[in-house]
């Protein structure tokens, strides 16, 4: 057997991306997001999602770039299939985000924590909702912005910046089952009776009469629903 030259082998650390993407196959991100958003693109959504979750779990930092990020590194092993780095262009990402925000994000992550839920036997009775501020540098002038970017109540010391605030309902080990962003200066009071107005309606639409929130029922209730 000749030897191995090692000068033409290019060797890359892949870390724990691996076990990222066998997470990703078990509660099926890929299928479930290009089932659910609709699109021809030349790099479905799926994977589109699967690469920025891969490269914000690598510890790079800012969120571009991709196709620089993938160069070099089996595409394969890290996204179960073959493909080409220069397809995470930003142009590609940027087409999907619009069609997975005009799809709905929170109705995609539902779907996707209730597929968790379900492969990894979570148990959805204990229900505990918080929310936390992050805080952001420059300027913001958007157009019909989903969120206002201002200043509010930081709940992480920096009341000099603007902000936003990501609220989530987690189950069991603050396991995440609803999430959204929201205005940089909403109340948790409000938030939290906006919440439970919906899970009242949902219960309503199953002939559930909402009570007290210790007479309330520990049947499971379908986070894509609420």
């Amino acid at each position: 057997m000749p030897p191995i030259n090692t000068e033409q082998m290019v060797i890359t650390d892949v870390k724990h991306m691996p076990i990222v993407k066998a997470y990703a196959k078990k509660i099926g991100l890929v299928e479930t997001i290009d089932r659910m958003v609709d699109t021809q693109m030349e790099l479905s959504p799926g994977y589109a999602v699967l690469g920025m979750v891969l490269d914000t779990l690598s510890g790079r930092t800012p969120l571009y770039r991709l196709a620089e990020f993938f160069e070099e590194k089996d595409t394969e092993l890290l996204l179960g299939a073959p493909i080409e780095p220069e397809r995470f262009c930003d142009t590609n990402l940027g087409r999907s985000m619009d069609k997975v925000f005009e799809t709905g994000t929170q109705k995609i992550f539902s779907q996707l924590a209730q597929n968790a839920l379900t492969a990894f036997e979570v148990d959805p009775r204990r229900l505990h909702f918080d929310t936390t501020s992050v805080s952001v540098f420059g300027d913001y002038d958007l157009v019909d912005p989903p969120f206002d970017i201002t200043y509010g109540y930081s709940k992480d010391k920096r009341p000099d910046l603007k902000q936003f605030l990501i609220s989530m309902l987690c189950v069991d080990r603050n396991i995440p089952i609803l999430g959204t962003t929201t205005d940089g200066n909403a109340s948790d009071k409000t938030l939290n009776n906006e919440l439970l107005t919906n899970i009242s309606k949902h219960m309503a639409r199953h002939g559930l009469e909402p009570g007290p929130m210790s007479m309330w029922p520990t049947r499971r209730l379908s986070p894509k629903t609420i």
